[in-house]
């Protein structure tokens, strides 16, 4: 431990810093209460747009840290205008976030703040009968806990909490502020953190956006710290054809047939986007940066009958410097115009619900960034590799319509998206290592509050 001196008559107790050593032993002793805190947060199924059980669960957590939560209710019709905003993929619903903050009763001049920022929703599990063991039931195995959300982003979020838990074992509080943002939505629209966003700036509840300095969104992207991401959109297409006997197909229109056409044609203009010379820098050294994925396929009546309609759920990646809204207009049109060439008397509707989310680069240089860096190489013994990501997060709503530095660093998670996800229980413990060593450089600590 490091001794900290304060200026000249200042009548507050010595502060010892905890060094490296002591910031991985008490980390260490913290990983049962990191097994606890994300098996309840497993356990607390929360699909997008049925997240309140995570939320309960994380409110939970927060108030064992002495943290008092404000409730964000998402209200589309706030933020339906933002540039930002997605068409939504569920009913608003009364759900909420909940945004936390430890707001130090005397911050020290030159203190600064961060914003831990985070989603509780997951993907679906897919059939039950594929997993080793029930989704919702998490359970540890070979240093690896395993559970739906599990990686993406429930472990995240219990390493901003054990951080901010050991600095309270202690004795220490943060002399700046710290907040937890726990947010919905994040996997189809991002509007959870964008209602968040809307409320900070403005100043809807207690917390203001001038609150913090920088943010960090733990997503399970192997402590690396993320230097840009793809956009994302999402189109629901649908197909209309004319149905038909199957003695009799060729009387008939079949749409199923004319969707996989169009997703193979989809293809070609996916590899004209992947092309060297068509590429964003930031994704120069990536392999297959751009992907166009067939989530769900839906269509036909009977086996013996040419089907009357084919559903597809799409989802299509595209670079920074293209606007979600060109990307989806080019996209669009690609569609329509294959369509066209099958067959005119084919009918198809686009619906865009869902991402709408732009790409992103971030500022690693920045002094927040550039330290946390650091603090990872002092925790590790490494420095940390950089991720130009084929896929989209909440940053964005920071990088794009705020000053504020932001980037996602958070732990090692296998087969998210997929069956049995995992994370790395050691990869957690060097997250929250870091994330400790973190708040002591950049925020500063004092000795903790005790009413």
């Amino acid at each position: 431990m490091q001794p900290v001196s304060f200026p000249a008559g200042e009548t507050r107790p010595p502060v010892t810093l905890p060094s490296m050593a002591d910031i991985h032993a008490h980390v260490a002793r913290l990983e049962p209460y990191m097994v606890e805190a994300l098996s309840a947060l497993v356990a607390a199924a929360s699909p997008s747009g049925a997240e309140q059980p995570a939320a309960e669960a994380m409110e939970r957590l927060l108030a064992e840290l002495g943290l008092e939560t404000e409730r964000i209710v998402l209200d589309s019709r706030l933020i339906e205008d933002d540039p930002m905003f997605s068409c939504p993929c569920d009913p608003d619903g009364g759900r909420y976030n909940l945004l936390a903050r430890h707001v130090p009763v005397r911050r020290d001049p030159g203190s600064r703040s961060v914003l831990f920022n985070g989603h509780l929703d997951v993907v679906p599990t897919g059939p039950l009968g594929l997993w080793s063991r029930a989704p919702f039931e998490p359970y540890v195995d070979d240093g690896w806990l395993h559970g739906r959300g599990a990686g993406d982003m429930k472990g995240g979020l219990v390493c901003t909490l054990a951080a901010f838990k050991a600095l309270r074992d202690w004795g220490l509080e943060p002399a700046g502020i710290v907040g937890f943002n726990a947010v919905l939505d994040e996997e189809n629209t991002g509007n959870g953190t964008l209602a968040t966003l809307h409320a900070l700036q403005n100043a809807l509840g207690k917390a203001r956006l001038t609150d913090f300095d920088a943010v960090i969104i733990p997503e399970p992207f192997g402590e690396t710290l993320m230097s840009a991401q793809v956009g994302v959109c999402w189109l629901s297409v649908t197909l209309t054809g004319r149905p038909a006997h199957v003695a009799y197909m060729h009387s008939g229109l079949n749409p199923i047939e004319a969707g996989i056409a169009v997703m193979a044609d989809l293809k070609l203009l996916e590899a004209e986007w992947n092309a060297p010379e068509n590429r964003h820098p930031a994704f120069m050294d990536v392999a297959h940066p751009i992907n166009f994925n067939l989530g769900t396929i839906q269509g036909g009546e009977w086996n013996s009958s040419v089907p009357c309609t084919c559903t597809m759920g799409l989802r299509c990646g595209f670079f920074p410097d293209v606007s979600a809204d060109d990307a989806l207009a080019e996209i669009s049109a690609r569609i329509r115009d294959k369509v066209a060439a099958l067959n005119p008397d084919l009918v198809v509707e686009i619906d865009a619900r869902g991402h709408h989310s732009p790409g992103c680069v971030y500022d690693l240089e920045h002094p927040a960034m550039a330290l946390l860096a650091t603090c990872h190489e002092q925790a590790t013994g490494v420095a940390p590799s950089r991720l130009a990501c084929t896929a989209t997060t909440d940053g964005r709503h920071f990088q794009l319509s705020t000053s504020l530095p932001v980037t996602n660093y958070g732990p090692l998670a296998r087969h998210i998206h997929g069956i049995d996800e995992a994370v790395s229980l050691d990869s957690m413990k060097r997250v929250t290592a870091t994330l400790i060593q973190f708040i002591v450089t950049w925020c500063g600590v004092q000795p903790r509050r005790t009413a």
